[in-house]
């Protein structure tokens, strides 16, 4: 990386400056991860739009030279074990650990994203302020009320303004708090592109928001209820326009983009424009002009160096069709990437994963009659209801997966069930034989010339802890960062090992989340209703 790799950025909206709140965007990693993450860059042009603020952006290996007196630090946090990160950014700007040790010459410090929003305990005291739920809505009644506290001279004896903003947790208040859900039907576009990130110079677009599908332990799919689609002609593609003014290379992310109603006529966009025969052209003419093969779809110009170039997150199995994949390809993807989970039918149904065997054949089938030159299959071992026959059926499945089409290279990647707040499965800890499933697993299909890409056991249980843990996770957290000791061990070192069993292995029955002060009785209704659908067709 570059010193300064900020000299290559195009900004796609107006930067404020100048504004009295002196604000320190950060994110707990480094600068190609954080600006690669939408939620990241969506908080600072929130926050940076504004005439009110001064931002300034702040990653462990990078920062925009900023006044040493911040008004107000705002984290993203995105992975579990980015907590190092945040107390090495506390060390290097001499800010103490927990708020409850900062004074008035310190900055209110506000925490945001999927982490915080799902479990902030583990997290609490690290914070004056966390953010639960989308960000859209909020922001500006933020900044006025943080305004307003530093005016009266004491922003730290008196956080009670906060409480009144919807979706803010003053954890040292604990008040109750739910989920922010934005009422703007549009969605996040990028606000920089930034060719140092790790996705080098490319535009993000978020087609959809949640899942329609609600797997049982999906945190994407719950946490970021209701889903969300916008409309394709007065919403993605004035989007895709923007984001082609500056770069050629397009990042179409979701949960599951491939869900979008007009997701076809998405990509048929993208694709008509290849060339740019007329750039000058209105998204009306473009759409109106396109040119249909016969079977209806676009026949899209012929990819040339630099054409626009489209990538995917995960797809859904059922909905690859042929023509999406030869669209794809003509849009420069190389891969397809589909989490099936699991290659038990019988378990698939218990989780929710409606996907018959014969829709993975044919994605995988599709996508190899396109041109694409391997295909990644999502899953993980150790999902509740799980059997030593589930297993037995993965490695049967993936094995034929193979066979049928064995000019694709087939990668499968498996992590570890980590139970997740606020999910149907939240219940469940991790299973203790998945290691043991897990070198199963890779024995079987490895032999069979499948590529396997496994997630780490110990790791899982790290995951496990932050994500169902309560506040006296903060102290571990911060003894684990003081002692520089970077393995696992020093976890379970840190915590009696029945309480280290009870948040990471034991399935809870009847007890009080620790995260029950940011939930409501309707939510806590229609996860018990899921669950319990689940154990259900495990009976049948």
């Amino acid at each position: 990386m570059p010193d300064n790799p900020a000299i290559k950025e195009s900004f796609l909206f107006n930067r404020q400056s100048g504004g009295e709140l002196r604000v320190l965007n950060c994110f707990p990693n480094t600068y190609a991860v954080g600006m690669a993450s939408l939620g990241y860059q969506t908080i600072f042009k929130l926050y940076a739009s504004s005439d009110k603020t001064h931002c300034f952006r702040y990653f462990t290996d990078w920062s925009e030279n900023h006044p040493k007196e911040i008004d107000l630090m705002t984290f993203s946090i995105s992975w579990e074990l980015d907590f190092i990160n945040l107390l090495e950014i506390f060390k290097q700007l001499n800010i103490p650990f927990k708020a409850s040790e900062r004074g008035p010459e310190h900055p209110l410090i506000l925490g945001g994203g999927p982490v915080l929003t799902a479990n902030p305990e583990p997290w609490a005291e690290f914070f004056d302020l966390i953010a639960i739920g989308d960000c859209e809505d909020n922001t500006n009644e933020i900044i006025d009320t943080a305004l307003d506290c530093f005016v009266a001279g004491a922003p730290r004896n008196d956080l009670s303004p906060f409480t009144k903003i919807p979706g803010i947790y003053v954890p040292s208040l604990k008040n109750q708090v739910e989920r922010q859900k934005s009422k703007n039907s549009q969605l996040q576009i990028s606000s920089v592109i930034a060719p140092e990130s790790a996705w080098q110079d490319t535009g993000l677009l978020e087609v959809v928001r949640s899942c329609p599908e609600m797997c049982r332990f999906c945190l994407a799919s719950y946490l970021s209820l209701p889903f969300r689609a916008p409309e394709l002609e007065g919403d993605l593609i004035p989007k895709v326009d923007q984001l082609l003014k500056h770069t050629k290379n397009i990042g179409l992310l979701g949960a599951s983009v491939t869900q979008h109603p007009e997701f076809m006529d998405l990509l048929e966009y993208l694709a008509q424009r290849q060339g740019d025969p007329d750039p000058d052209a209105s998204a009306q003419d473009r759409l109106a002009n396109v040119i249909l093969s016969p079977s209806g779809r676009q026949d899209p110009i012929a990819p040339q160096d630099d054409n626009i170039k489209v990538q995917l997150a995960s797809v859904r199995a059922s909905t690859v069709t042929q023509e999406m994949c030869e669209l794809l390809v003509k849009l420069g993807s190389k891969n397809l990437t589909i989490a099936i989970e699991t290659g038990s039918e019988r378990l698939r149904d218990v989780i929710n994963k409606k996907l018959p065997e014969q829709a993975i054949f044919d994605a995988v089938k599709h996508a190899y009659a396109a041109g694409m030159k391997q295909i990644k299959l999502y899953g993980m071992v150790g999902l509740p209801h799980e059997t030593d026959e589930d297993i037995d059926a993965t490695i049967d499945l993936l094995t034929r997966v193979k066979q049928a089409t064995p000019q694709i290279k087939i990668i499968w990647g498996c992590s570890i069930f980590t139970p997740k707040a606020q999910t149907p499965f939240q219940d469940y800890g991790v299973d203790q034989q998945a290691e043991n499933k897990l070198k199963k697993l890779i024995k079987a299909l490895r032999s069979q010339g499948i590529e396997v890409r496994e997630e780490s056991f110990k790791w899982a249980q790290v995951q496990a802890l932050i994500s169902r843990g309560d506040r006296t996770v903060n102290d571990v957290l911060v003894k684990v960062y003081q002692s520089r000791n970077t393995g696992f061990g020093i976890y379970k070192k840190l915590m009696e090992p029945a309480e280290y069993k009870h948040f990471v292995f034991d399935t809870w029955q009847g007890q009080e989340y620790p995260w029950a002060i940011i939930t409501n009785d309707k939510q806590n209704k229609m996860l018990e209703e899921h669950k319990q659908d689940a154990i259900l067709v495990n009976e049948v």
